[in-house]
């Protein structure tokens, strides 16, 4: 057994483009699904044993697909059943040791996003949308719903959002103790 292949496990995701829904699984490394995401070597990603739907009929499957091949720059959203299949930890900032929680709201063109943000160190807005390398951002307890088609409503532990997408932002410092 090759080296590479010990370091994959198969992971569930539901990726959300502008019309469709997948759901499936993918096969990530040690950097988990934003290490495959952010993966400058390949614009492209596989889901295995896809279901295929329509975002404006989301109980219709229309097809059942064993590979479906996407364009990352297109995904929205994933959504990820397990905190820990995003990676390592998701935004690191240097000469910052404190993580800060954030209730946020994001849109863009056509969902909305509700969930928290750790973020270390005093809010920045300019370096969590432009700084670093990471292309999707990292919400913890997150909900996701379809602007246009609200009956499309996922609620998930861990949520990766394109930032590319990103049209609206607001955030409110989540106090301790609260849910």
């Amino acid at each position: 057994m090759s080296q590479g292949a010990l370091t994959k496990r198969i992971i569930s995701v539901h990726v959300l483009m502008a019309s469709y829904r997948i759901a499936g699984s993918v096969k990530v490394s040690n950097s988990g699904l934003n290490g495959l995401l952010t993966d400058s070597t390949s614009s492209f990603m596989t889901i295995m044993d896809a279901s295929l739907g329509r975002i404006h009929d989301p109980d219709f499957l229309v097809q059942k697909l064993e590979d479906l091949r996407l364009v990352k720059d297109k995904i929205h959203c994933v959504s990820l059943k397990r905190r820990q299949d995003i990676g390592p930890k998701g935004i690191t900032r240097p000469g910052y040791k404190n993580v800060n929680a954030f209730n946020i709201a994001v849109t863009d063109s056509t969902y909305e996003y509700e969930g928290t943000l750790e973020w270390p160190g005093r809010f920045d807005f300019t370096a969590l949308m432009s700084g670093g390398t990471w292309e999707y951002l990292p919400i913890f307890e997150g909900t996701v719903r379809s602007i246009v088609y609200p009956e499309l409503e996922i609620k998930s532990e861990a949520l990766l959002i394109n930032r590319k997408h990103i049209a609206t932002f607001t955030h409110g410092l989540r106090k301790s103790g609260e849910i």
